[in-house]
């Protein structure tokens, strides 16, 4: 996520995520997320259960600020739990018209080992278009080490009604050579308060990998 997405948000808000991997009867809850932004600040919260209960807690705070088109922010995760790190990210965001926004994150400032897992300074960059105003919007987004591109993320957003409005999403994962790795598809109702649901599937849709359950409630400031 680009931190400085706090300096375009024009709200206030709070949310929460549940997600149950596998779900069914072999389902087991695997993360738990809560958090807060307001006027360019947030704290964010994550609880992550490994094989084995293992617990894993991350704290993420960040700040943004805009002037004009142009947004910037910064964002520091502590890791704690069978681990002690910490990382920083620092991203922009450009808007170049009322259709298109461009951004990009060096993330993993460093490089922190979590667990025993070496997250690697990366590059993102990408682009979001809306072709038809805000009701549609088309992202991509592209993320790269010093050794290799990692992969792309390709992803739809459609949104119609005004009472109640109801959103549908759909997202693409793929590696550095554009071969499917997992599809995400959600749906959303609401409109400053929002509740929704995702789920995650491999690359071939064989099956349901993990499903989360969020909400938000936000307020214009």
């Amino acid at each position: 996520m680009n931190p400085a997405g706090l300096g375009v948000t024009r709200e206030a808000s709070v949310h929460f995520d549940l997600t149950v991997g596998e779900p069914g009867a072999r389902g087991r809850l695997q993360q738990l997320t809560a958090g807060f932004n307001s006027r360019g600040l947030s704290f964010g919260y994550q609880r992550d259960i490994f094989d084995g209960d293992t617990t894993g807690h991350t704290y993420r705070l960040g700040l943004a600020g805009a002037s004009g088109g142009l947004a910037l922010g910064f964002a520091a995760a502590y890791y704690r739990g069978a681990t002690k790190a910490a990382g920083w990210d620092i991203g922009a965001v450009y808007t170049v018209g009322p259709r298109l926004t461009v951004g990009g994150v060096l993330a993993n400032i460093g490089q922190p080992v979590v667990r025993g897992l070496h997250q690697r300074a990366a590059l993102l960059a990408g682009a979001t278009l809306t072709p038809f105003g805000p009701s549609a919007a088309f992202s991509a987004t592209g993320r790269a080490t010093s050794e290799d591109v990692v992969g792309y993320v390709f992803t739809a957003r459609w949104t119609w009604g005004w009472r109640r409005p109801v959103g549908l999403l759909a997202r693409l994962d793929t590696d550095g050579r554009l071969r499917r790795g997992a599809f995400a598809f959600g749906l959303s109702v609401g409109g400053r308060d929002v509740v929704g649901a995702v789920a995650t599937t491999p690359g071939d849709l064989s099956g349901v990998d993990a499903a989360s359950l969020y909400g938000v409630a936000a307020r214009t400031r």
